[in-house]
């Protein structure tokens, strides 16, 4: 099986670049539960996170803190050439990417954006996360990245733009296509 994680800080872009991969492969919700919503479009792409029309925050982020140990057993149900996408804060943890690592070919994405980049982005979805919160994310984003079991698993793409969220979005959707057609 095949994992994608997109992660980095709040409005680094993680949300618009998942919402056109799901656009891209027509995803249409298949499970619904409280903890999980998986979109489903062939037999094989898997998108966790609830993605509802109009909502400011989605992706993982709108799971319960305590979705990892579901998560975990949801993989396992998956087939073998299942490919799986995830993108918040409730699934990039260090715990969750280790299992993944351990056990799926897995890619972290990184999502890089300048900082003056992402308050703007802040102020334009009307965000109220206060500093203190804003740093946590920073500090954990940066034990992710210097992780010695993930490190090598990691790509780091700068999304501060449109053309650079297209050549991320090529990037995922390539890696897809190859996991398709190779396995």
């Amino acid at each position: 099986m095949k994992v994608i994680a997109i992660g980095g800080e709040p409005g680094s872009g993680k949300t618009t670049l998942m919402k056109r991969i799901i656009e891209n492969y027509k995803l249409e919700p298949k499970y619904d539960s409280v903890k999980l919503v998986p979109y489903l479009q062939k037999e094989n792409i898997y998108v966790l996170g609830k993605y509802e029309e109009g909502q400011v925050f989605a992706g993982t982020d709108r799971m319960s803190m305590a979705v990892q140990p579901e998560a975990i057993k949801f993989l396992a149900t998956l087939p073998k050439d299942a490919v799986l996408l995830y993108e918040g804060d409730r699934l990039f943890t260090a715990s969750f990417l280790e299992s993944c690592v351990g056990k799926y070919d897995t890619t972290i994405v990184y999502l890089s954006t300048n900082k003056e980049i992402r308050t703007e982005r802040y102020k334009e979805r009307g965000s109220d996360q206060n500093e203190t919160w804003l740093q946590g994310r920073e500090t954990k984003i940066g034990n992710i990245l210097t992780n010695f079991v993930l490190m090598f698993h990691i790509t780091k793409f700068a999304n501060n733009n449109l053309e650079e969220q297209e050549r991320v979005f090529e990037a995922i959707t390539a890696d897809v296509e190859n996991y398709n057609a190779n396995g």
